[in-house]
């Protein structure tokens, strides 16, 4: 008889209050493109793990659209962001440059700064928020005629 193993189902991410209002940070650079939340953790698993595809692999993407991904920054920036060494009998791998350090802590502090700026004001926006979200999106009947 076979059997099946059970299917690990992924943690619950803790819900946010129901009355609290985020601030996600985008920094545009035009042609250049632009640096946000997802880019930068990106940045901050491969300088942990070393490793372009295993950085990806945790945040669910392949390896070719983290590669993309970091392949624009290299390219937007006068310095590149991440260093790589393609694999062999020493294995591959990327580093973060020094820049590329520089550019995750700049992008922190400006975020950091700027929801210390506009903690009041989200505030009040959470608290205005409906008791309950909407499940669904309220259509009016259609009118016959």
């Amino acid at each position: 008889m076979k059997t099946t193993s059970a299917k690990k189902r992924p943690a619950k991410v803790p819900a946010r209050p129901l009355s609290a209002a985020e601030l996600r940070l985008r920094v545009d650079f035009g042609a250049f493109g632009a640096i946000g939340p997802g880019k930068i953790r990106l940045l901050e698993l491969i300088g942990e793990h070393g490793s372009i595809s295993t950085a990806g692999r945790a945040m669910k993407m392949s390896y070719r659209r983290a590669w993309l991904l970091v392949e624009s920054l290299n390219l937007a920036f006068r310095e590149p962001v991440v260093s790589t060494q393609r694999g062999g009998s020493d294995g591959g791998g990327a580093a973060l440059t020094p820049f590329g350090r520089d550019l995750i802590a700049r992008y922190r502090a400006i975020e950091t700064k700027a929801a210390t700026a506009v903690e009041e004001n989200l505030r009040a926006l959470g608290n205005a928020l409906a008791k309950k979200p909407p499940s669904a999106l309220v259509v009016p009947p259609r009118r016959r005629g």
